[in-house]
């Protein structure tokens, strides 16, 4: 997996024109914003915070869309225990 990896940055890097280490930086901080963004709707749905909280950290359109996600689950739930 290492090695795969490392293929990657090194083709991305001379893709992008930019440094591996750029690269890892990049992706760090877009991995850390991601982690926040899930455990944000992730206390929002768990009624932890508000929904304007949330709204607040994340936006309105990943709010609606987590909303979204998480009616769709239900209906599926309800619709493979009940037919």
């Amino acid at each position: 997996m290492a090695d795969a990896v490392l293929k990657d940055l090194a083709l991305l890097a001379k893709a992008r024109e930019e440094e591996v280490e750029t690269l890892i930086a990049r992706a760090v901080k877009l991995g850390i914003e991601k982690i926040k963004q899930e455990t944000i709707l992730a206390r929002y749905l768990n009624e932890e915070i508000t929904r304007e909280a949330a709204i607040k950290e994340v936006g309105l359109d990943l709010v609606k869309l987590a909303e979204r996600q998480r009616v769709a689950l239900l209906e599926d739930i309800a619709w493979g225990l009940h037919g």
